[in-house]
């Protein structure tokens, strides 16, 4: 039987503006997203026989049910193509889980792509409406390009002029944190006092200006991340070395530390990794 295989990317958010809560519960926001290729999951699959879906993950924690978005892509995708093919789907995770990383939603677009390559049975426009209803990140991971995001994240316009590579490191501490609580927990006074705009960053980082680019960066979920975990205050502040600007990405706890130049970055890989082993995080150079 054939199998198709994807590897698909984390992503990391440079900007993450919310601009206020809908009545579906969502929030409307502004973002950049920025894909971490080297930090990516494998997603095989192959279509037995059969209407079942069937989900495996070399992370047990990760759930192999109707809850895994996974799950729910490949469930879509079928009803929207009118196929009753059974699923197999095979994830070897390598982006931390729950981890602003966008993991679970990248593994979810990888599955759309793969049914796509198999059945192409969807134009683009209907592909992209199967993912914005699974989750608000799916959209931005069928393409993974750097991206200004906006409603919930699925208007998306690609920012093809920003450098494919950045001078970062990722630290992911070894616990999750759910995105529902950081957007429950918005520090809506810090958010509404931050009077920083995407545009002055856009163009840093078109220019390659990193050092003015690090200092535009924003996440209105990092307050509270850092107050519910005092561990991340005490890493960003650990990590600001070489005169890096330290970020959670996404809703965390994540942290990503962005550097003037690669070269600072070169500097600091050393003292970086002595604080993995001493706080016991993953890091990451993408």
């Amino acid at each position: 039987m054939e199998s198709f295989t994807l590897d698909t990317p984390g992503k990391v958010n440079l900007f993450l503006r919310v601009c206020g809560r809908r009545s579906d519960g969502y929030h409307e926001i502004e973002t950049l997203f920025f894909p971490v290729q080297t930090v990516a999951d494998t997603v095989s699959m192959r279509f037995p026989d059969g209407g079942e879906i069937h989900i495996r993950c070399s992370d047990p924690a990760v759930p192999a049910d109707e809850s895994n978005l996974c799950w729910k892509a490949a469930d879509l995708y079928r009803k929207r193509a009118g196929i009753a093919s059974g699923v197999e789907i095979s994830i070897v995770k390598r982006i931390p889980t729950a981890a602003g990383m966008g993991g679970g939603s990248s593994d979810a677009a990888a599955v759309l792509r793969l049914m796509q390559r198999r059945f192409r049975a969807l134009d683009a426009d209907k592909l992209a409406d199967v993912a914005v209803k699974i989750g608000a990140d799916v959209p931005f991971f069928l393409r993974s390009v750097p991206a200004v995001g906006r409603g919930v994240g699925e208007r998306l316009e690609a920012a093809d002029d920003v450098p494919a590579a950045l001078p970062l490191l990722i630290a992911a501490p070894l616990f999750p944190v759910s995105a529902a609580w950081s957007y429950r927990h918005l520090d809506r006074a810090a958010a509404e006092a931050d009077s920083r705009t995407m545009g002055p960053l856009l163009d840093a980082l078109r220019a390659s200006d990193f050092p003015h680019a690090a200092s535009l960066l924003r996440n209105d979920l990092e307050h509270a991340v850092l107050e519910k975990f005092p561990l991340l205050a005490i890493l960003k502040r650990e990590l600001a070395a070489e005169g890096a600007r330290v970020m959670v990405s996404g809703s965390g706890p994540t942290l990503f530390v962005f550097y003037g130049s690669f070269e600072a970055r070169e500097r600091a890989v050393k003292h970086a990794q002595a604080l993995a082993e001493q706080y016991a995080f993953a890091l990451m150079k993408p």
